[in-house]
């Protein structure tokens, strides 16, 4: 079943005729190669023969929408040889196998390039190769850590922490999926294709742009500020603020950056002269009387659930956000009607609610569709790409 996501222009999608080779696994890969076939590329991922229980995980399903699949074993010479085949006919292939799986599969640029000198081959690592923790095997967490990210993350006197979004694993893969993009388009130039390599530890301190104003402008690392701004020069109110009926998530996330966004949230809350007040009149007198502040900020806050909060504040002008669960996000009707959040079928678990592809395009469309069993499509793509002959000769 398809689930079409809602478009302003024709029927055609962005990446029509790209075709894709995917032999990606866990999130970092899938997530490029999703992002590739939403936009509308032939996205045909490379299964082992017989594997059934990674579709019947989550993880998989959620990550693997609007692909084709095929099995290959490429630990046999039969099947690397019918995967170049299919990279002669490829416009991409896509791997982040563990530290050396590729060379020992035989699976490199330079191997496929061999068969088409236009093929763009990305490659995702946790460490870049010229490291000397390049054959270290990382996931998100890990290359969070070694990337700074967990060392910003948390309450100021807490430990480090791990961001709760998947910065390493799903933001790697949409960071190589803009170079996959730029490859595909300068291949429009010079007709060659390219290498591109991507590790996840160096992806995410490209992440950390601002956070680098510490060490830079104050010659020390950047401290856990919590629900804070980790701005050099402290803002208020910024923080997270207990609403009614005072559930575990039930928290209104309120941030005022200037003089002006003070003066506008005091006028909200029925407190207009708290703009001028002395304690509270500038950003630094902010700071200094922060418990004071957030003491008023929470006795207004307590009388309004999360979302009137929001309301109250964003209708006047004040940066203010209810802090939503994931089964908020899920069950969000808006979300769902723009295409955002799409229930797909699937055999055993039922309806499934995918994460589409947020980027609306006048001039194409975004189509989201079941992901595919393993191996269901491995006839239909190799008569497709390869012709009803050589197809045949699989034998």
């Amino acid at each position: 079943m398809t689930a079409e996501t809602p478009a302003t222009g024709p029927a055609s999608s962005a990446l029509e005729g790209v075709r894709v080779l995917d032999l990606t696994h866990q999130v970092a890969g899938p997530s490029a190669t999703l992002a590739l076939a939403y936009m509308g590329a032939d996205v045909v991922k490379v299964v082992t023969p017989g594997s059934r229980d990674s579709y019947d995980a989550l993880p998989f399903y959620l990550n693997n929408a609007s692909k084709r699949s095929i099995a290959l074993d490429l630990k046999s010479e039969e099947g690397r040889a019918r995967l170049y085949e299919l990279a002669e006919v490829a416009d991409v292939c896509i791997e982040n196998f563990g530290p050396g799986v590729a060379e020992r599969l035989g699976v490199t640029y330079e191997k496929l390039k061999e068969r088409n000198p236009a093929i763009i081959f990305a490659q995702i690592k946790g460490f870049a190769e010229e490291t000397k923790f390049r054959d270290y095997p990382a996931f998100d967490p890990i290359a969070q850590a070694y990337s700074g990210a967990s060392s910003i993350t948390g309450a100021a006197d807490g430990v480090p922490m791990r961001p709760g979004p998947d910065l390493g694993d799903t933001g790697t893969g949409m960071v190589v999926t803009s170079g996959i993009l730029a490859a595909l388009y300068q291949r429009t130039r010079t007709g060659e294709g390219q290498h591109i390599r991507i590790a996840m530890a160096d992806q995410i301190a490209t992440f950390m742009r601002i956070h680098y104003a510490w060490p830079i402008g104050m010659g020390r690392a950047t401290p856990r500020f919590g629900n804070n701004a980790p701005f050099t020069r402290p803002t208020g109110p910024s923080d997270v603020y207990p609403c009614a009926p005072f559930g575990p998530n039930d928290y209104v996330h309120i941030h005022c950056g200037n003089d002006r966004q003070w003066a506008r949230m005091a006028e909200a809350i029925g407190r207009p002269e708290l703009a001028t007040d002395e304690r509270f009149a500038t950003e630094d007198a902010r700071a200094e009387n922060s418990e004071a502040l957030d003491a008023i900020i929470i006795e207004w806050c307590s009388t309004k659930s999360k979302y009137e909060a929001m309301e109250t504040l964003g209708s006047a002008g004040v940066p203010a956000g209810a802090v939503r669960d994931t089964m908020d996000i899920i069950q969000d009707e808006d979300l769902r009607e723009r295409g955002i959040i799409v229930p797909v079928p699937h055999e055993t678990l039922g309806e499934v609610p995918l994460v589409g592809w947020p980027i609306r395009m006048s001039g194409s469309r975004n189509v989201v569709k079941a992901p595919p069993r393993p191996g269901e499509h491995t006839e239909e793509v190799f008569e497709e790409w390869l012709g009803a002959t050589r197809a045949a000769a699989r034998g």
